[in-house]
């Protein structure tokens, strides 16, 4: 029999700013599972009581839980195929365990005592119902929906039993799913505690195991550990240890079920096992750019080494149909491929218009112009170049991946879920290190020698170090970021944008020392400006691109964070475009309209164009002294004095423009062609008058 038992006290005592309190009781067959709870919150205890098990009738939830957080202890249900519901009192002290035995009930009879419950407190209510108008009404609410719903049979889903067992040190943690709990589990009740309650052990050498729930048993050695004291079954444990295999649990859990990513418990944990090991990491100098590199071999030289060029005439060499290259596609430019990027699909060229190789997947495909990694929902490949088969293969938990990827210090890096991080060995795919910044729904990525600087939409700048995956500064801001940072030397700067106002700021982005330590704000300043673009540094300026009442702007930042100059643009606001060029800017529209400024700020030139407006805003790309602005008619023009060299009508569904050092240019149109162009003729000045 279930029965809950309010206290009679509250009618006699004055009432506290959250209503009426007392004990409470959850009795099965005369056994109390709430031993404590004798001072609670009666409206939103029994308000949560009525929502878990609406959740469950009503809303068609695998479980529910009920808080009562006076006495730190949590209600779960979880419902079995068929009538009958899992109750498990789980206690949240130290350490935390299940307070007492599970026990199953029968759905219908919750359902019956939990309205009886409720209905009979709301009649002993009396007056007291003023005070709390609000609650007591949506209470009301959730009881007529709770009786007026037909309690329904629980299916029978097929799941496949699994376990996992991770190892750290003489530290071991198995967890076991037996009912496929963690391939069941519904929107709402992958967020409760009751979804990660898995049977297991967790066992220290060979004398000490601990049975029962091992995500609980690993919260309380994390908890322990932060406190510096984590010990099991009276044997102490090293808190590195610790943080290793509360985080193999977490990666355990996330990927037989990808589903359990945002679960709050899991999440908690994981950030306490994150932060315990980055505070146990000592401190130790940044070296890594103190390395010497060979010598490169000069750059974009110009296209002819005498004379002014007059005349490029481009003839096309190839047309191909690309995979998944419409929407969302963007260029890379190899040394012997060109690649098609775009967020489930990779198509790569040669020069001469044969295809190297073609990936698909349907979780995403992380590319650059030597490694590909395909994902799927439960596994995850790695292809060298254009290897037909993958190098490595791994399981994978269905997390979307790409579609940028970096080989930084021996380290795979990409994005997961447009939010996170995470890095492979390329030898093994071993997943070494994965991070999701909390409150993150997109972030940014850019790469400073060994460091990875993830700029958040929460406003956090993270710096990780790519080899490890360790945190090793944060800076946070209330304003979200416009775009990845850009790095300047050591230092990054940062533009971050809210509505009409924007701020910028530069900071240490690699190590230096003890005195300035990496993430020091070096200076910050905000702009009354719109729409603001990604920055450029060129000549010891900063230059960014926005607008201010309708009107194209450009702001000009010495290295220290003044203000050098702002000047108007005739250029379209909302779709400027910038690329450096000899200490000043070059600034172009999705019109083609094009501008170069000096750095002290004076116009050198504007070129204009008549025409439709790319749907695609493209950036301008400079190479070998040749500037290629893209537009419903891209044109070649000389960028001194904005001679148009060449002309090419290319129309207006452009999606990406690439252009090699041999000057070839890769137009890659909708829906899904890329077409290369070659320079046939160069027509120059050979002498220049004196």
């Amino acid at each position: 029999m279930i029965r809950f038992r309010v206290g009679q006290s509250w009618k006699r005592e004055p009432k506290g700013q959250l209503g009426p309190q007392d004990a409470f009781a959850f009795e099965i067959d005369g056994v109390n599972l709430l031993p404590g709870a004798t001072d609670e919150p009666l409206v939103r205890l029994i308000g949560g009581l009525v929502e878990a098990v609406a959740e469950m009738v009503v809303d068609g939830e695998r479980g529910g839980q009920l808080s009562l957080e006076d006495v730190s202890l949590e209600v779960c249900f979880w419902r079995r195929p068929g009538l009958e519901v899992e109750v498990t009192v789980v206690s949240l002290g130290q350490p935390p365990k299940r307070a007492q035995p599970t026990v199953v009930v029968e759905l219908p009879a919750l359902v019956e005592a939990t309205v009886a419950c409720a209905r009979g407190f709301l009649r002993e209510l009396g007056e007291e119902r003023s005070t709390v108008a609000g609650e007591v009404e949506a209470l009301e609410r959730r009881i007529k929906a709770l009786t007026g719903t037909v309690v329904v049979e629980w299916p029978a889903r097929r799941a496949e039993p699994w376990n996992a067992t991770s190892r750290s040190g003489a530290l071991e943690c198995t967890v076991r799913d037996l009912d496929g709990r963690t391939s069941n589990v519904t929107r709402r009740a992958r967020e409760g505690l009751a979804a990660v309650l898995l049977d297991g052990e967790v066992t220290l050498g060979e004398a000490i195991r601990v049975d029962g729930f091992p995500f609980l048993t690993m919260m309380g050695l994390a908890r322990a550990a932060t406190e510096g004291r984590a010990q099991l079954g009276g044997q102490a444990i090293e808190r590195q240890l610790v943080f290793q295999a509360g985080l193999d649990v977490c990666l355990s859990l996330r990927t037989r079920s990808p589903s359990l990513a945002a679960n709050p418990w899991l999440e908690a944990l994981q950030v306490r096992c994150t932060e315990g090991l980055r505070a146990l990491q000592e401190p130790v100098p940044d070296t890594s750019e103190a390395r010497l590199s060979p010598p490169r071999p000069p750059g974009n030289a110009p296209i002819i080494t005498q004379g002014d060029v007059r005349r490029v005439a481009l003839s096309p060499q190839w047309a191909r149909p690309v995979a998944l290259g419409e929407d969302g596609g963007h260029l890379l430019l190899g040394r012997s491929t060109i690649v098609v990027a775009s967020p489930h699909a990779a198509h790569a060229f040669t020069p001469r218009g044969q295809t190297a190789f073609r990936r698909l997947s349907p979780k995403g495909v992380a590319t650059s112009c030597t490694h590909t990694l395909c994902a799927t929902s439960t596994r995850v490949l790695l292809f060298e170049r254009d290897a037909e088969t993958a190098a490595w293969l791994r399981d994978h938990d269905g997390s979307t991946l790409g579609p940028g990827l970096e080989l930084v210090d021996g380290v795979l890096v990409t994005s997961i879920a447009r939010r996170g991080v995470v890095g492979f060995d390329p030898m093994t795919g071993r997943e070494l290190w994965r991070f999701e910044p909390p409150r993150t729904q997109r972030s940014h990525l850019t790469f400073s020698g060994p460091r990875v600087l993830v700029a958040t939409d929460g406003g956090a700048l993270f710096g990780l170090d790519a080899a490890t995956g360790q945190v090793r500064f944060t800076v946070r801001s209330s304003i979200p970021f416009a775009g990845p940072v850009m790095r300047v030397g050591r230092r990054a700067v940062a533009v971050l944008k809210r509505k009409d106002l924007a701020a910028v700021y530069m900071c240490e982005a690699l190590a230096s020392g003890a005195r300035v330590p990496a993430g020091t704000i070096c200076w910050t300043k905000e702009l009354a400006i719109s729409s603001v673009g990604a920055p450029i540094a060129s000549g010891g300026r900063i230059f960014l691109t926005g607008h201010r009442d309708g009107q194209g702007l450009i702001v000009a930042l010495s290295l220290r964070g003044q203000i050098l100059w702002e000047r108007p643009t005739p250029l379209d606001p909302h779709s400027q475009r910038a690329v450096a060029y000899e200490r000043g800017v070059v600034v172009t529209d999705a019109r083609g309209h094009a501008l170069r400024l000096l750095p002290d700020g004076q116009t050198a030139w504007v070129l204009g164009s008549a025409g439709d407006q790319l749907s695609n805003p493209i950036a301008p790309v400079m190479r070998r002294q040749i500037l290629v602005v893209p537009g419903p008619t891209l044109r070649l023009v000389d960028p001194r004095g904005g001679r148009i060299l060449s002309q090419l009508e290319t129309g207006a569904r452009v999606v990406d423009v690439a252009v090699d050092q041999k000057l070839t240019i890769y137009v890659l149109r909708e829906p899904g062609v890329l077409e290369a162009w070659r320079p046939a003729a160069v027509l120059a000045l050979v002498s220049r008058p004196s």
